[in-house]
């Protein structure tokens, strides 16, 4: 059965940004999503909080 705790709210996705991009900054700098071009989850951080701020 699916989980459904309802919508995400504002804080969550700005705390979820800040852990996937705070997971780069530690050694070696890479997470489980990482490929050798890039990162979708670390260029979905950047742009969520980008977006935030705006």
């Amino acid at each position: 059965m699916p989980m459904d705790d309802g919508p995400v709210t504002p804080a969550l996705l700005i705390w979820t940004a800040q852990r996937v991009i705070n997971q780069h900054r530690k050694s070696p700098s890479r997470c489980a999503q990482c490929q050798d071009d890039g990162c979708e989850m670390l260029t979905w951080a950047r742009n969520a909080l980008t977006a935030h701020r705006e």
